[in-house]
Formats: structure tokens, C-alpha cells, sequence
């Protein structure tokens, strides 16, 4: 694979992630939260299986598939419910924020120790979200610590594909999907007093985007290409994310930061371009990880 590629191709990723925030914001009207990520991803389950083939390492892949979901769904879970009380830039970078445990949480699965400048990069970041929150004033929502546990999952969910995902690719995109939406599914059957689902036009194309150009495209990308790329790096290219979402945010909804909200956001990326100064060279995992848990 050409030098680059992977890179460009993890920016695509962050891109289309940035286009969700709008577009889940406006599904929640015609969906409980819960039941809106079992359908987005039982979608992308769907897809995925169509892909499978019985090849070496499959069934290692399935099982290492199992915690991947489980983190996967249990984030998602967390930022979907957060949008219903919070706003898209908002949601989008305080989700952008948890790139920077990227190396805290490489400490204890990777045994890779953050350098001084991953430190100060989150302590740029915590300060950014603190900026555009506002919790001292009476900001800071249910939907913002949603969002912030969700943004902690997910920087343990791209630790955990930079050391999974050399696994048969096919094998470990379709078990983890399907465990999120098995996990969201069964959640929104027993934690939602009242699921709902309106089949309306808008509601099917959100649930399209999701499903098929986010759910499904994006994670398949990042099992081929993020292993290819350091988490270093990884982290820079997903702190694009937000910028994406307050974009659309602003071009669809209307949506204003503010200025104390620009200076926070700005904070946020500095901290994670902070995070990628000095690091050290990086080698994919290789192919032969551990056992399957299963």
C-alpha cells in the first residue's frame, strides 16, 4: 500500500463521522436513542456478514470481535443519548477531547508510557472542553457527561483495533458490529421505558448515512488501515472530527459556538496535535496477536 494512503483513508473516516452529529441529532425526533443505534448497526451487521468467508484466523477474529462491540456499543450508546441533551459541535468536540487518552490508555494495553507532551496535551483539551461547556456558569449538561464517558470508550476502542485489528478483517468487522447491535437492541428493549421507531423519509436516510456510510464503511476502513498508522498520528487524524461536525453543524442547523466556544474547540485540537509531538517510531502489530478469548 502506497505511503499515505492509510492516513488519507482515516481522514475519510474522521470526515464522515463529523457528518453524523447533525444527522443523529435530527433521526432523535422519530427514535429513541438506544433503538437507533441497534438499527444503525444491525444494518452494518447485516453488511458485514454478507463478507465473511471461512479463511485462517476467522474464528480468533470473531472472538476478538466480542470486547471490541462491547466497547464500541457501549460508546455509541453513551454519545446517542447524549445528543438528546447536548448540541452537535458541542457533542462532536468533547468527543474530539478523548482522542488525547489515546496514549494514557496505550500505557496500560500497549505498555507504552506518554511523554511529556501527551500531558500537556491533555491538560490543553480538558481546558478546551471546560471552555466550551461552561460548567462553571451552569453549562454543563446530562447529554455533556454522556458524551465525555462516550469519548473515553472510544479512545480505548482505537487502542484496542491499533493491537486487534492484524486479525482476518472480515471476521472482526462483522462480530463486533453485530455484538453492538445485539448489545444496543437488548438495551433499548430493557432500559427504554418507551422505544420508538417513526419510519419517516428523513429517519430511513439518516439510517442509511449511519448504517451503511458510517457504521459499516468506517469501521471496515479502520480494521484495514488503522493498524497501518500509529496511535499518535491516528489521534491528529481524528481530531479533524469535530471541526467536520461544527462545519455541517453550522451550515444545516445554524449552530454558533461562540467565540469563548472557538477558543475551547481550538484548545481541544491543540491539545491533541500536542499529543503527537514527540513521539516515537511506530510498527504495526503483527498479525499473530493472542488467542481468541472465545
Amino acid at each position: 500500500m502506497r505511503r499515505g494512503v492509510p492516513s488519507l483513508g482515516l481522514l475519510l473516516v474522521s470526515f464522515l463521522w463529523g457528518t453524523t452529529f447533525v444527522a443523529v441529532k435530527s433521526a432523535l425526533t422519530d427514535v429513541t436513542p438506544l433503538a437507533f443505534v441497534g438499527l444503525r448497526f444491525g444494518l452494518a451487521a447485516l453488511l458485514s456478514w454478507l463478507l465473511v468467508r471461512r479463511r485462517p484466523g476467522l474464528r480468533v477474529a470473531l472472538g476478538w470481535g466480542i470486547p471490541l462491540g462491547l466497547v464500541l456499543g457501549t460508546a455509541y450508546s453513551a454519545q446517542t443519548i447524549g445528543l438528546v441533551d447536548t448540541t452537535p459541535s458541542r457533542s462532536a468536540f468533547i468527543t474530539g477531547a478523548g482522542v488525547v487518552a489515546i496514549p494514557l490508555w496505550g500505557v496500560l494495553l500497549l505498555g507504552r508510557r506518554p511523554g511529556f507532551f501527551p500531558l500537556v496535551g491533555l491538560a490543553l483539551a480538558v481546558f478546551g472542553v471546560w471552555l466550551i461547556t461552561d460548567p462553571a456558569g451552569g453549562n454543563w449538561k446530562a447529554g455533556d457527561s454522556w458524551t465525555l464517558a462516550c469519548s473515553i470508550l472510544f479512545s480505548l476502542h482505537v487502542v484496542l483495533l491499533t493491537r486487534y485489528g492484524a486479525h482476518e478483517v472480515y471476521g472482526l468487522l462483522a462480530s463486533q458490529l453485530l455484538v453492538t447491535a445485539v448489545l444496543t437492541g437488548t438495551g433499548s428493549r430493557l432500559l427504554e421505558s418507551s422505544p420508538r421507531v417513526h419510519w419517516s423519509g428523513s429517519f430511513l436516510g439518516v439510517l442509511a448515512l449511519t448504517g451503511i456510510l458510517v457504521s459499516f464503511l468506517t469501521t471496515l476502513l479502520q480494521l484495514r488501515l488503522q493498524p497501518l498508522v500509529s496511535p499518535g498520528r491516528t489521534a491528529v487524524i481524528f481530531a479533524t472530527e469535530p471541526v467536520f461536525a461544527a462545519l455541517f453543524s453550522a451550515i444545516f442547523v445554524g449552530e454558533r459556538l461562540g467565540l469563548r466556544g472557538w477558543i475551547g474547540g481550538g484548545l481541544v485540537l491543540a491539545g491533541v496535535l500536542f499529543s503527537e509531538l514527540g513521539g516515537k517510531a511506530f510498527r504495526p502489530a503483527e498479525p499473530h496477536a493472542p488467542e481468541s478469548p472465545l
